[in-house]
C-alpha cells in the first residue's frame, strides 16, 4: 500500500487513475480547487484536498508523508505560457522540497525536449528543466502526444457546417493519445517510479486529417463532411474572438508550424521510450459520433497535457 497525492481533480486522466489506484489498495489524496468536487472524489474512494496549486504551503501539506505525487498543469494563470509555467514549476519544486517527496510523476508533453521553435509546447521544457533541478528525487516525465479530446472542439463545426478545421495541412501526420492510455502509464510510474530522471512518451494512434475526416464522415453519416485548413490569420482571429491572450495565440500558432514537420517534432520518440496505447482512431471516432448525438459528455483540454 502506498500514499499517493494527485493533482488534476477528477479530470480527463484522473477519472481513470483514481479508481484504479484505490482498487490497487493505495491511500489516494486528490487535489482540487473546487469544493463541489469533494463528494465526487470521496465517492471514488479517495480523500479530497481543496486548495490552489499556486499555494506552495498548501501543496507541501498535501504532499507531506506521501510515497509519490502526480503533478500536472490545469490551465494558464496569465498571458504568457512560459512565464506562467516557470512560476508554477517553482511552486512545485519548493513544495516537493518542503515535503521531502522522493517520487514524482509529472504530466508533460511531446515537444518538451525541443527548443522555442515548438511554440506553446516549449513551456513544458521550462517545467521539466526546473523540476530536474531537484536533488535526491526520482522524477518521471510523461510526454503524451496531442489529446484526442481536443478534437471535440470540432463538434459545432461538424454539426453546423459539415467541416473539420485545422491549422495543419490535411496530409500532415499527427500523433494522438487517449486519456485512458495516458492514465495507464501514469499509474505504472506512480506505483514504481524509476530511479533518477526519466521520460516516457505515450501515443495511441498516428494518422492525418485525410484519414480521419472520411472515416468520421462514414461513421457519422455526413457524406459531405470535408476538411478546411485555416490560415494563421484565421486561426489568430478565432482565438482573439475567444479572448485568448495574444502571446498565447502566437505560441499556439508557432506550435502548429512546429508540428508541420512531424519527422522533427516526433524525432525523440523511440521504441524504448514510447508506450503504444490501445485506443485507436476508429475507437475515438465512435466516441466522437456519440458526442455529436449528445450521448457522451466531452472534456476538452489544452494545458492538461495536452
Amino acid at each position: 500500500m502506498m500514499k499517493i497525492t494527485l493533482l488534476g481533480s477528477t479530470g480527463n486522466i484522473n477519472q481513470y487513475v483514481i479508481p484504479q489506484l484505490v482498487n490497487d489498495g493505495h491511500l489516494v489524496t486528490v487535489v482540487s480547487s473546487n469544493p463541489n468536487r469533494v463528494a465526487q472524489i470521496e465517492a471514488l474512494g479517495a480523500k479530497a484536498a481543496i486548495g490552489s496549486m499556486r499555494d506552495r504551503d498548501f501543496l507541501a501539506q498535501a504532499f507531506k508523508q506521501q510515497d509519490a505525487v502526480y503533478l500536472m498543469i490545469s490551465g494558464s494563470q496569465g498571458t504568457d505560457l512560459a512565464t506562467d509555467m516557470q512560476e508554477q514549476a517553482t511552486i512545485f519544486k519548493d513544495a516537493i522540497t518542503q515535503a521531502q517527496v522522493k517520487n514524482v510523476v509529472q504530466l508533460s508533453s511531446v515537444g518538451a525536449q525541443a527548443g522555442p521553435e515548438a511554440g506553446a509546447l516549449h513551456a513544458y521544457a521550462v517545467l521539466e528543466q526546473i523540476l530536474s533541478e531537484l536533488t535526491d528525487v526520482n522524477i518521471a516525465f510523461v510526454r503524451p502526444a496531442g489529446f484526442y479530446n481536443n478534437l471535440y472542439n470540432q463538434i459545432d463545426s461538424v454539426q453546423k457546417k459539415h467541416v473539420v478545421t485545422g491549422n495543419l495541412p490535411e496530409d500532415t501526420m499527427q500523433k494522438f493519445a487517449d486519456p485512458s492510455d495516458i492514465a495507464q502509464v501514469v499509474i505504472g510510474l506512480l506505483e514504481n517510479t524509476p530511479i533518477g530522471i526519466t521520460g516516457r512518451y505515450v501515443v495511441s494512434d498516428t494518422f492525418t486529417m485525410r484519414d480521419f475526416v472520411p472515416a468520421l464522415a462514414e461513421a457519422a453519416q455526413i457524406p459531405d463532411l470535408k476538411f478546411e485548413q485555416l490560415s494563421d490569420e484565421q486561426n489568430r482571429a478565432g482565438m482573439a474572438a475567444n479572448h485568448v491572450p495574444e502571446a498565447i495565440a502566437n505560441g499556439l500558432i508557432q506550435m502548429a508550424h512546429f508540428q508541420m514537420d512531424p519527422e522533427h517534432a516526433y524525432a525523440p520518440l523511440k521504441a524504448d521510450n514510447t508506450v503504444d496505447g490501445q485506443v485507436k482512431m476508429a475507437d475515438f471516432i465512435q466516441r466522437f459520433v456519440k458526442a455529436l448525438h449528445g450521448e457522451l459528455a466531452t472534456h476538452v483540454s489544452m494545458l492538461e497535457k495536452q
